[in-house]
This record gives structure tokens, C-alpha cells and sequence, in this order.
């Protein structure tokens, strides 16, 4: 799963690959403008990583998956819960920016 980041906002690209997780940012934009252009896809970041709602992925998938990807989806959160990479309320997953 792939969140890309241009001047027009973020899209969700390869949705049903739960294996990987980033924010690719297409357009030369500082930490600052990358968390304005993620919008309410965002719950913060530090420069070299964001936090992304899980939510806001949700919502970004739907219609655009099969019938695994919640599993899958699940198998992911629990993973990055595992390496510190969930939000203090379990809401959010860091992802780095490339």
C-alpha cells in the first residue's frame, strides 16, 4: 500500500498490497506542506515519517478490495503495532515518507 502525495492531495495506489507501507511524495514539498496536502489523512508527523488514519485508509479502499483485505489489512496493523509504529490510541500508522 502506497499513499502518494503530489500538489493535488493523496491517492491510495496498490490498495490490496498489505505488505508495505509508505507515503511516496511525488512533488518537491517540505514535511509542513506534505501534512497540509494529506489533509484529514493525516494525524501528524515529524518531517521523515507521518501518521496515517487508519480510518482515512479505510475509507480510501472501499469498493477497490477483495474479500481478504480486512485479514490482511488486520495482519498489517498488528504488525506495526508490534515494531512501536501505531499511535499512542491506536489510530494511526506511521508511515515513512520517500
Amino acid at each position: 500500500m502506497i499513499i502518494r502525495v503530489d500538489r493535488g492531495g493523496p491517492s491510495l495506489l496498490e490498495p490490496e498490497d498489505c505488505t508495505r507501507f509508505h507515503v511516496d511524495v511525488v512533488d518537491p514539498v517540505g514535511g509542513d506542506e506534505v501534512l497540509g496536502l494529506l489533509g484529514t489523512w493525516s494525524a501528524g508527523g515529524d518531517g521523515s515519517h507521518v501518521w496515517i488514519r487508519i480510518e482515512a485508509l479505510r475509507v480510501a479502499v472501499a469498493g477497490r478490495v477483495g474479500p481478504t483485505w480486512e485479514s490482511d489489512f488486520a495482519g498489517m496493523v498488528s504488525y506495526a503495532a508490534s515494531k512501536g509504529w501505531l499511535d499512542e490510541s491506536g489510530s494511526a500508522i506511521r508511515a515513512h515518507l520517500a
